[in-house]
């Protein structure tokens, strides 16, 4: 069935997933004459509810702090009435007994609305206030992993060092095993699971999470493709020490992730050379995931289409990442996206105005010197081509050894704009739906990036700490640009 498992690691990725599950439901049809697009069974499960009744459920694994998961019970609708404390409790006490309950966390209005059956209005900023407060979606309670060690926006003990996550993961897996007490029920339901997606913040603690966690999965699943989203928060507005902080914090990340996952591609949003085609408020979780999500969620696509008439044939999450990692060793990709419909021809990085790598930013200047392309995918929704196999096929056969592989994947179902979605895009407010373009890629600027990131970080790790890291970053840039070389005799950066 080409199943996708998919993992959800932190506050923000959360978010971003949200989005992204509600852009997945939002492609169900309910008409017989209507011919669907997706294919759901990649990403949602079958099962039977509390009722007997069958249910369609997204196939993830979500982890949070405890606190974020604001309104979201494990037990739903979908499944049977949580027992009550105090009668589970005198099952096993014969003594008197007090229970203290934490009063619970009311239901947004837009989730009380689609739970009523009607209509919601359209979401507004002042009433997200958790990821849950936006989500359409209902989950199994075995995907909703709450953990209690660490509390969400917690200044007495915030989750914000990279080691801290590696040891968190360390002792849960020690006392409870969770991978194969989480992740394993989902992959025992696959008939023919085609990879894992892993969505997980690289510049606080979940990057070190998600590194223990991913090598357990390799360990696992050897040949498995392993997709990693690396999210990144924006820095507008954060304190010199807390930029030195994450930047370390993505380094480690860097460094672990690329050795196990089979394509890494770190987002962000850009600081500056924003579009004026996007207006995103950066202190709103709900507005910067919005933005990253679409380019996620674009990117991918092609993993899920069925096939359509004129059509290419489907392509999974693997055969993407093959044309992106030429040689086997460029793990590490960027991502661009663009917004309106494109000339067919379309295929310059400069059609991609908007810059979601946020991995060791430099000046344009500095990218343009080393701007040879290795590999490019390209995702365009809103208008297919004709013959997109026949065009595939002129460009295969003037190829030359050494030139950039570059593959288009066109559909035309465009990006939806749903009630839950923010007003990210004007000149669009009163579209339900827009084109988007998304190019991953590998070139020699990654190289430079790498470099970039080191210097960010000097100041902040120790000398044997600095040598390692600048070593491994070292051999990653190697795969981008052959006489890319490390070291620290170049100035700093903060």
């Amino acid at each position: 069935m080409r199943e996708i498992l998919t993992l959800q690691l932190g506050h923000l990725s959360n978010y971003v997933a949200t989005h992204f599950w509600n852009t997945q439901e939002s492609y169900f049809t309910y008409s017989d004459t209507e011919r669907p697009f997706v294919d759901h069974d990649v990403h949602w499960r079958a099962g039977v509810g509390a009722d007997g009744s069958d249910t369609f459920l997204p196939r993830t694994v979500v982890y949070d702090l405890k606190g974020g998961f604001g309104s979201l019970r494990k037990i739903n609708a979908l499944y049977e009435v949580e027992p009550d404390a105090e009668v589970m409790l005198n099952t096993i006490w014969a003594g008197k007994s007090a229970v203290h309950k934490q009063e619970p966390l009311q239901q947004s209005v837009y989730l009380q609305s689609l739970d009523a059956g009607s209509t919601p209005d359209k979401l507004a900023q002042s009433n997200v206030r958790y990821w849950s407060d936006f989500s359409r979606t209902y989950y199994h309670p075995k995907s909703l992993n709450p953990l209690y060690d660490y509390e969400l926006h917690s200044s007495i003990q915030p989750f914000e060092r990279f080691d801290m996550g590696k040891e968190l993961f360390h002792t849960l897996d020690k006392e409870q095993d969770i991978v194969d007490r989480d992740w394993r029920p989902f992959v025992e339901e696959c008939d023919h699971m085609q990879g894992i997606q892993v969505i997980s913040t690289i510049d606080d603690s979940w990057g070190g999470f998600a590194s223990s966690y991913l090598e357990t999965l390799r360990d696992e699943y050897p040949k498995q493709c392993i997709w990693v989203w690396g999210i990144q928060s924006p820095l507008l507005g954060i304190s010199r020490e807390k930029r030195r902080l994450r930047s370390t914090n993505t380094a480690h990340s860097v460094n672990e992730i690329c050795q196990q996952a089979t394509m890494f591609v770190p987002l962000s949003l850009p600081e500056r050379h924003f579009p004026r085609s996007v207006k995103v408020d950066y202190s709103s979780p709900w507005h910067t995931s919005a933005l990253l999500s679409a380019a996620m969620e674009t990117t991918t696509l092609p993993s899920r289409l069925l096939p359509q008439a004129g059509g290419r044939e489907r392509v999974s999450l693997d055969e993407i990442s093959q044309i992106v990692n030429t040689t086997g060793a460029q793990t590490l990709a960027g991502q661009r996206m663009g917004l309106g419909a494109r000339d067919a021809d379309f295929e310059e990085m400069d059609s991609f105005d908007i810059d979601l790598f946020g991995i060791g930013r430099v000046d344009k200047d500095g990218l343009e010197r080393t701007k040879r392309i290795f590999g490019k995918s390209i995702s365009s929704r809103g208008e297919a081509r004709q013959d997109p196999e026949a065009e595939e096929g002129e460009k295969e056969s003037r190829r030359r050894i050494g030139d950039p592989i570059v593959k288009r994947f066109d559909t035309a179902l465009k990006f939806p704009i749903l009630s839950s979605y923010p007003d990210i895009f004007p000149d669009d407010a009163d579209q339900e739906s827009i084109s988007l373009q998304t190019a991953l890629f590998t070139d020699q600027s990654i190289s430079t990036r790498m470099k970039a990131l080191m210097r960010q970080v000097t100041r902040a790790v120790g000398n044997e700490e600095r040598e390692t890291l600048s070593n491994s970053l070292a051999e990653i840039g190697d795969a981008y640009h052959d006489d890319w070389s490390s070291g620290s005799d170049d100035g700093e950066d903060d």
